[in-house]
């Protein structure tokens, strides 16, 4: 379910037309008497406010930056932390907030600044918290496209560059690379760690998604998976109160939790840290899994999380479980099961009832969470049916509405058990 990605590639009128008018506004000899002239005039347009808003006007001219200032300003347009399926805005922000969450250098920060106070003055960017809190508002204030059209005039200049062994031309170029990737959709994106915030958990979720490919779909998280996170967040202790008593009586009976297509694991790290924040880590045993190339990122985001002491990402394969079932033995005994967003093919809802039949306890509980994509229409009838033929029943059902990283999508959350 990918929405196209339209990689827009300005020609050379529009690269040009993108320069800012510079021909216009600029002698050929950016030293001479008539460019003072022209700075002066448009200083004195210039509002002392804080809160104004600046433009893409107020990037530094490609033509007459060095490459210290453009490093900089790219640097500072990186995007802020993803949180869920946002990022957040950065207002407000201290300069040294900006300078650690971006990796921004403060003598690079500084030269920028002596960009905007002495060689092209701008008294809205005529201090560091300025040009801090007013930079990396661009993507938010201005349309892509414009933003791609300077990327591309940067692009232009930099690309066949006699300098290209400098070392600050070299970062130009790389980060420059990231920003244009960053600005065409997340299938063009590279890795990024996302960070989650469920409510009633009382830290952030960090998992890392390498950079996305339409045969690896498990290195993404996707909304259904933060939705069936903030249900069992919400709802842990209700979810499981059977067993929860069974623990609080016993000590032979321990917890076992599986997820299945755990994709970047958002799901079983979100019930381990809450089961964790609950209970502790005794007598708890989860299992997070997927395919042998999902399973190294999925390594990593369990570590990440540092959630290794109890925690463990196998490979799951649903047409040849017998590996997992010959390593771990475990037939037939997960008390819990959850599953995100799995049918995305004929053949899934097969193998999910196969997988749910197959592992779940006979007084356990499987929590299901699909999106209601019209594509998949079909399937999730035979996923309906397929559940009643192997004797499995779903006990509630419930609605709701999310995002991801191509919008809105509904949901259907089922909770299932053994007739």
């Amino acid at each position: 379910m990918f929405d196209p990605l339209d990689l827009y590639t300005p020609d050379d009128i529009q690269v040009e037309a993108l320069q800012f008018n510079l021909a216009e506004r600029e002698p050929k000899d950016p030293c001479s008497p008539q460019r003072d002239e022209i700075l002066t005039a448009v200083d004195e347009e210039q509002s002392d406010d804080d809160d104004t808003i600046i433009d893409n006007l107020d990037l530094p001219s490609v033509k007459y930056a060095p490459p210290e200032v453009i490093l900089c300003i790219l640097i500072l347009l990186k995007p802020d932390r993803q949180v869920n399926f946002n990022q957040e805005t950065g207002k407000n922000k201290s300069v040294l907030e900006v300078c650690k969450s971006h990796g921004l250098e403060p003598d690079l920060l500084k030269r920028l600044l002596s960009w905007y106070t002495e060689e092209w003055p701008n008294k809205r960017l005529n201090s560091l918290e300025k040009i801090c809190n007013k930079i990396p508002m661009l993507r938010f204030t201005v349309s892509k496209e414009l933003l791609l059209g300077y990327y591309t005039s940067v692009l232009k200049k930099y690309n066949n560059s006699c300098g290209l062994n400098d070392e600050i031309i070299q970062e130009l170029l790389k980060e420059l690379s990231s920003r244009i990737s960053e600005n065409c959709g997340r299938t063009a994106q590279p890795s990024i760690v996302r960070y989650f915030e469920l409510r009633n958990l009382s830290t952030s979720i960090p998992l890392h998604e390498p950079s996305l490919t339409a045969d690896n779909l498990g290195w993404k998280t996707w909304g259904s998976s933060l939705i069936l996170s903030q249900l069992v967040v919400d709802h842990l202790d209700y979810l499981h109160t059977t067993n929860v008593n069974m623990l609080a009586n016993s000590d032979i009976k321990q917890i076992k939790v599986l997820e299945l297509g755990a994709g970047t694991g958002l799901v079983g790290l979100s019930w381990a840290l809450k089961w964790k924040e609950l209970y502790g880590t005794e007598n708890i045993e989860i299992f997070v899994t997927d395919l042998p190339e999902i399973v190294t990122n999925l390594k990593k985001n369990v570590s990440l999380n540092n959630l290794g002491d109890f925690v463990q990402a196998e490979i799951l394969d649903w047409t040849n479980p017998h590996d997992f079932i010959d390593k771990f033995g475990h037939e037939n005994e997960f008390d819990v099961i959850l599953i995100a967003d799995p049918i995305y093919s004929p053949q899934h809802p097969e193998w999910v009832v196969n997988m749910i039949s197959k592992f779940l306890a006979a007084s356990g509980t499987c929590h299901l969470e699909i999106p209601l994509r019209a594509k998949y229409a079909k399937e999730r009838e035979v996923l309906k049916l397929l559940l009643k033929e192997s004797d499995l029943k779903v006990v509630e059902e419930r609605h709701s509405e999310g995002v991801d990283d191509w919008g809105a999508v509904k949901y259907l959350y089922r909770q299932i058990v053994r007739n």
